[in-house]
């Protein structure tokens, strides 16, 4: 896998604009999910996200594979999608939090921004986990299961993005540097096949119609 994926984002960093769905399709890429489990290329999808890649590469290999992909699929492989742009945005953050100085230091030396880092690392964490856990169920993935992953990940996006853009401070809106890029995409994505509210509202639904005794169990069951 991690010479699939080396590949993968190779061809990424080198093949851009019109060229990339292409360049993947004579590849194999877009077949990839034909050939292996989501499980498996839940990288891929992250790496996607890492680079912000607005192309509909994710989609186009989940129509490869099924002929009319559901929405819970696609709500699962954006949030696998948000999830490499959550930990592309934490990476910048803490660079530009070592590197910035004020007051004769680096920012990141200072408990404030040390705690919002913190809080944004420990979403971006959460955002991950669910996408590796609601990719494990495939290419039909329970209503429920991706119900909660995408409501995590989208509940989890402006938070991330929030810190991200005060830690850089004014410089991270301006069109020279690339972090609005990447708070664009995810905020894109947070909206995409379902926002958290949307989500939500299926959740508790499925939750009353449970046979479930308590919502603990019902949880369990998911």
């Amino acid at each position: 896998m991690s010479e699939l994926l080396a590949s993968f984002e190779r061809l990424l960093d080198t093949a851009g604009g019109d060229a990339l769905m292409p360049a993947l399709d004579v590849a194999g890429f877009l077949d990839a999910l034909r050939e292996l489990p989501l499980r498996e290329i839940e990288p891929l999808l992250r790496a996607l996200g890492r680079r912000a890649i607005d192309a509909p590469v994710a989609e186009a290999m989940a129509a490869r594979a099924v002929p009319a992909p559901s929405r819970a699929l696609l709500a699962v492989i954006a949030t696998a999608e948000m999830a490499g742009i959550g930990e592309r945005l934490l990476d910048m953050s803490i660079e530009h939090a070592n590197t910035r100085e004020q007051f004769g230091r680096p920012i990141g030396k200072f408990q404030a921004i040390q705690q919002q880092l913190a809080v944004m690392a420990e979403q971006v964490m959460m955002t991950r986990i669910a996408a590796q856990t609601s990719c494990a169920h495939g290419l039909e993935p329970p209503l429920a299961a991706a119900a909660v992953a995408k409501s995590a990940a989208s509940s989890a996006a402006p938070t991330i993005a929030g810190i991200a853009h005060a830690v850089h401070g004014a410089i991270g809106i301006t069109r020279e540097f690339p972090l609005h890029r990447f708070t664009a995409r995810l905020h894109a994505l947070r909206m995409s096949h379902g926002s958290e509210s949307y989500w939500n509202r299926l959740l508790g639904s499925a939750r009353l119609q449970a046979d479930a005794q308590n919502s603990l169990d019902f949880v369990r069951s998911i």
